[in-house]
């Protein structure tokens, strides 16, 4: 996703020995749900050969994994301790690692941004201190243990604030956006203090990725809080999102006007729509705002790939730095489907699909 981070001050940073210059574009995936499928029983196989799914992404060409983190959740799956021993497989593979935090206990999303239970009743200002606290521990055990990521997003999603209600926006108050802007710099600076020799990129991640009015509004907004960040990125789902279009429009448009590296961070297509994928059982059950030219197939999903990171790789001035695909390693351990296995990167058997080598191909 990086070629030359932030111009000629990382360049300078690199240069001195403080920093680390990622690859030229980073192409990977949000791998978090590895270690639940793994515990049920699933096995990933490439090749024919089942293999650990690390293994798998270093043998296809990938160079990138996103963990995503939250405080305390309900499963256990996704807190500190699991993404420290990912980490580590990762690290092994020489894969780079980003990490997103959701600042909740579960899912953080454009429709909901929940508190962790623990920071339930925190008075605004404690409530800054303990996103201070709370990113800088992770990120400083991420360090120590010689697994620095990347980059690290500050909230997931965040189009309507994060940590509500305090965070929540509200149309154009300003308190809202004030609050906001003082929960994302904590976070910020909590990363800038636990990174080490080595610079660690910031991200703020929208899901307008085919929106740009919705983006402009929202990044107008964050910048006249005098909001210090690195990057940007977007989630794209075509039946959310529009077509290849409207990322692409938007990808140009906010390159040229923020100067800012851009990502697409979320990404995802079918690749089978059949009697296991009825529209009750999973997000995308049917054939509703998919693209004509992609068909709900392992070539068409490959196909859709290939498409979008040729857009990303053009956006203008070279600022397109790179693609993640969502969850591209949640199978179903049983027979059992889970609500997104018809989207992931293998097949019902975990057999690594055509599109898995096409991300590697970056």
């Amino acid at each position: 996703m990086i070629r030359t981070m932030l111009g000629l001050g990382f360049f300078a940073l690199t240069a001195t020995g403080m920093g680390q210059l990622p690859p030229a574009f980073l192409h990977g995936g949000d791998v978090s749900e590895i270690p639940e499928v793994e515990a049920a029983g699933g096995v990933y196989s490439y090749g024919g050969k089942p293999t650990d799914p690390f293994a798998i992404m270093h043998d296809a060409g990938w160079n990138f994994v996103r963990f995503r983190i939250w405080n305390h959740p309900r499963d256990g799956y996704c807190d500190k301790e699991h993404t420290l021993a990912m980490a580590v497989r990762a690290r092994a593979q020489g894969l780079k690692i980003s990490l997103d935090f959701h600042y909740s206990d579960w899912w953080a999303d454009p429709g909901k941004q929940t508190k962790p239970a623990a920071w339930r009743d925190l008075p605004f200002d404690r409530l800054v201190q303990a996103t201070y606290d709370y990113t800088k521990d992770v990120v400083s055990a991420m360090v120590a243990q010689g697994t620095p990521p990347i980059m690290v997003q500050v909230g997931n999603e965040i189009i309507g604030g994060m940590l509500w209600p305090e965070g929540h926006l509200d149309g154009e108050n300003p308190t809202k956006w004030s609050h906001l802007a003082k929960l994302l710099d904590a976070g910020f600076r909590a990363v800038h203090d636990a990174q080490g020799p080595n610079r660690i990129l910031t991200m703020i991640h929208l899901d307008r990725g085919g929106d740009n009015k919705a983006a402009v509004w929202w990044f107008d907004h964050i910048l006249k809080e005098k909001v210090q960040f690195d990057a940007i990125g977007l989630s794209y789902y075509p039946y959310w999102h529009g077509d290849l279009s409207h990322l692409k429009s938007n990808l140009d448009d906010l390159a040229h006007r923020y100067r800012k590296d851009l990502y697409v961070v979320e990404t995802g297509y079918p690749w089978a729509i059949d009697k296991r994928t009825a529209a009750s059982q999973h997000l995308q059950g049917s054939t509703r705002g998919l693209l004509p030219d992609y068909t709900p197939t392992p070539e068409g999903q490959s196909k859709y790939l290939k498409k979008l990171i040729e857009i990303v790789r053009q956006v203008p001035g070279g600022r397109g730095k790179g693609l993640l695909y969502w969850a591209p390693t949640w199978i179903s351990p049983g027979k059992k489907p889970t609500t997104y296995d018809n989207m992931a990167m293998f097949d019902y058997q975990g057999n690594a699909l055509p599109s898995f080598d096409t991300m590697g191909k970056g």
